[in-house]
């Protein structure tokens, strides 16, 4: 099975709404794919209801509330043997070409770790919503997170990929990045977009990506050490004021 992961707890629109739009987008973007949503006992009966109703998607219910330490539960199917590819990805943000042409060169290659950084700010190792895995690579992740000292925080799942994977898999991933390290995206940006964009319910982005110019002073300045540190924290500060 090809699986596409989310995680949604809680009411606020521009999550359930997203989570709806990502799943109706899924069949048009990866065809025969099958979207999972970790719901906790929060989400709204009328988003479990739409998500349901469509034939491509499993809900499964977290006998909980939810809270950030839910954005574990859709790194899971990683540890799963009839999960041939995982991606796990952020129901804020939206399904589309440029991140599947970048899924696509990597499904061709010999890695089985999938790292994608597309905006100035995607200053981390893995992003919680932008990485994917196929085979055995992380079979034992349900261990992994079982010790790790889990808190209601906003970028904790971050912090785990970043202290626990990251060290596991650097040396079997693919990383499509136009700021920092590794492999251009296979596709031409189109306007301001990039993957891993927020929206909010109305489809209305929350930040532009960069224009051409800023794209190219940022390509030049990010890729010195220093200034990739600094680039961590802003983008630190910058995703708590996007609230996702």
């Amino acid at each position: 099975m090809k699986l596409l992961s989310f995680a949604l707890w809680g009411a606020a629109a521009r999550y359930t709404v997203g989570a709806v739009r990502n799943a109706e987008l899924a069949p048009a973007v990866y065809p025969g794919w099958v979207c999972r949503f970790y719901c906790g006992t929060s989400v709204p009966a009328a988003t479990l209801r739409a998500l349901a109703d469509l034939p491509h998607v499993q809900v499964v219910a977290v006998p909980e509330p939810g809270d950030w330490r839910g954005l574990f539960w859709r790194f899971g199917p990683a540890g799963e043997d009839d999960v041939e590819v995982m991606l796990s990805r952020d129901t804020d943000s939206r399904l589309g070409a440029r991140e599947r042409a970048a899924v696509d060169a990597w499904l061709a290659s010999d890695r089985d770790f999938h790292v994608m950084r597309d905006h100035p700010l995607h200053g981390t190792s893995i992003l919680g919503g932008l990485w994917g895995v196929r085979g055995s690579c992380l079979r034992d992740i349900d261990a992994l997170v079982a010790t790790y000292p889990r808190s209601d925080a906003y970028d904790v799942d971050q912090r785990f990929l970043e202290e626990v994977v990251a060290p596991r898999v650097r040396d079997r991933w693919l990383e499509h990045d136009g700021y920092f390290a590794g492999k251009p995206f296979p596709t031409r940006r189109a306007g301001r977009e990039f993957v891993g964009q927020p929206f909010d319910e109305h489809d209305r982005p929350l930040i532009e990506g960069p224009s051409w110019l800023e794209e190219r002073f940022a390509a030049m300045r990010f890729r010195r050490g220093p200034v990739v540190r600094l680039a961590r924290g802003a983008r630190r500060l910058v995703r708590r004021a996007w609230g996702g």
